[in-house]
């Protein structure tokens, strides 16, 4: 072989040596996002109710008792989703990245890796902040959305989180790899 030759290796895995994912112990999202995202759910509610009722009301149209019947259960079944897809979420910090998961019956895990990270947002509405809860967003590389969002953690969970996130970022990338650039008049 020259000195000119590449050599170029792709050597098989083993699937069995890979760690699996179901050991990684996910810490829960806060007791009181579950409560917050029942009562965001009865709101909607209350809304088409509303407007079900004011459409009966000007259209003088009364709806059949059957109807009643047939929504009273999805009413009760959509909040008991909704806690219950809250108390699935969860995330797990990593030394190099970060997972999330969410789903009941559709189970989704998401992970970003630190290396990637390039924009990390903290963010809390006014309903979130009355319950002492916020959200952490991560943006990597090529995206204008986050490519991970985590609400309803506990505030400081959430500065905690971003300031861990940021040192892992800073231990990847060494100093001396980090160009500055100066602009001269």
């Amino acid at each position: 072989m020259s000195d000119s030759e590449v050599v170029l290796m792709n050597r098989p895995i083993d699937l069995d040596t890979i760690p699996s994912i179901a050991n990684i112990a996910f810490s829960p999202l806060a007791n009181k996002y579950a409560i917050l995202s029942v009562l965001e759910s009865l709101l909607l509610w209350i809304i088409l109710a509303g407007g079900a009722f004011l459409l009966t009301l000007f259209k003088s149209v009364t709806p059949p008792l059957w109807l009643y019947f047939l929504l009273a259960p999805i009413f009760i079944l959509s909040l008991v989703i909704t806690y219950l897809g809250a108390k699935a979420k969860g995330y797990a910090l990593r030394e190099k990245d970060i997972l999330y998961k969410r789903g009941i019956f559709w189970k989704t895990q998401t992970g970003v890796s630190f290396k990637r990270v390039q924009h990390i947002d903290l963010s809390n509405g006014p309903i979130e902040r009355y319950f002492g809860l916020g959200s952490i967003k991560f943006f990597t590389a090529g995206g204008s959305h986050a490519d991970l969002k985590i609400s309803g953690l506990p505030v400081e969970i959430t500065e905690k989180l971003r300031s861990k996130a940021l040192e892992s970022i800073e231990k990847q990338i060494p100093l001396n790899k980090v160009q500055e650039t100066i602009y001269e008049d």
